[in-house]
């Protein structure tokens, strides 16, 4: 089996972060692709405006129309803090070692990763997948990397993909522990800070982000002007 893992604080997800995985699913012709929402990632908890249920929720109604895009409750059913490496960890013994776990991640989120805890082990658990984000050129993540950084993530290798380019040749020849392959997708100039804005500023998100979650927004009232940040709490975790 052949499956996707896509994190992230989805503080709303929208529709970059659902071309993106796509793209990747039909590229690396996957099985399926899981959206796994965090709950208390250590370096962002108090950039939160939705609470991790609310995003749950979101993520799930963004995707419920899609057979082949999931979402996991993984990280808001475990206590503490959100890790990426232990995520990975449980979904290797749920598919097994015969299966192929695709880790994907924006270009942003990758450039930290070496602070992330035990990330040698993470790439080790998954092929890595960066994708694309507006004003980030994917050729130059490698160059851009610092000799401690490399050296935390075990010194790994980086292979510079276009989407339209990937045959299954190519996907086969390339599935490698230790080797991040940075794969230029059609990034949506889309950002959830900027959605975020739009709705305190009681403008139109639509074509931003599905029907659904908009609707689910405007029910719930979130980013309200003036409204209280919802941040993650033991019952929604």
């Amino acid at each position: 089996m052949h499956i996707g893992v896509m994190g992230g604080t989805f503080d709303p997800i929208h529709l970059g972060h659902l071309r993106a995985a796509e793209e990747i699913y039909w590229a690396f012709e996957l099985d399926k692709i899981i959206f796994v929402p965090a709950a208390r990632p250590p370096h962002k908890e108090d950039e939160f405006e939705a609470s991790a249920q609310h995003r749950y929720e979101m993520v799930s109604l963004a995707t419920v129309y899609t057979p082949y895009f999931s979402v996991s409750p993984i990280e808001l059913s475990r206590p503490g803090r959100s890790y990426s490496v232990e995520t990975l960890r449980e979904f290797r013994k749920l598919y097994g070692d015969e299966s192929t776990i695709y880790f994907i991640m924006g270009v942003d989120a990758f450039l930290d990763i070496a602070a992330w805890k035990e990330a040698r082990e993470l790439l080790s658990l998954a092929q890595v997948i960066v994708t694309a984000r507006p004003g980030w050129r994917l050729d130059e993540v490698e160059r851009s990397m610092t000799p401690e950084q490399r050296h935390l993530l075990g010194d790994p290798r980086f292979k510079y993909m276009r989407v339209s380019e990937i045959t299954r040749e190519s996907v086969t020849a390339h599935r490698e522990p230790g080797l991040v392959l940075s794969v230029e997708v059609v990034s949506l100039d889309i950002s959830s800070s900027e959605i975020r804005q739009l709705v305190k500023e009681g403008r139109s998100i639509r074509y931003l982000v599905t029907d659904t979650v908009a609707a689910y927004i405007s029910k719930n009232r979130l980013y309200q002007p003036g409204q209280k940040a919802h941040r993650p709490t033991e019952a929604s975790t």
